[in-house]
């Protein structure tokens, strides 16, 4: 993933569109699952951690996570199970995935 550098006090979005090989997208979603609550259990600095797949777009999903700060999306980064995932979810992308960064500009709760 692309580095961003908006200041370690500012929550940061990030958003990545992901398409996925035709007739995998089910077997995608199971292996993504197993990533999303290891982001959950393991990450206190991850707010959102959620997979949305197109309902027009076929094979396509986006990925939206929202990060306390800087270093929580470093430490997210640099992490373990991140690292372990990574070869079990690059098998069903079927091209690069699209990152976008945001700073949080507007939050409740």
């Amino acid at each position: 993933m692309d580095q961003c550098d908006i200041g370690d006090d500012t929550m940061i979005a990030m958003t990545v569109s992901l398409a996925v090989v035709p007739d995998s997208g089910e077997a995608f979603e199971r292996v993504f699952a197993v990533q999303a609550a290891a982001v959950r259990a393991n990450e206190p600095g991850n707010r959102l951690y959620e997979l949305f797949r197109s309902q027009t777009v076929p094979n396509s999903y986006t990925l939206v996570e929202i990060y306390e700060g800087e270093a929580a999306l470093a430490a997210h980064r640099a992490s373990a199970h991140m690292a372990a995932s990574r070869p079990q979810i690059a098998p069903f992308l079927a091209g690069p995935p699209a990152l976008h960064a945001f700073e949080v500009v507007s939050h409740v709760g």
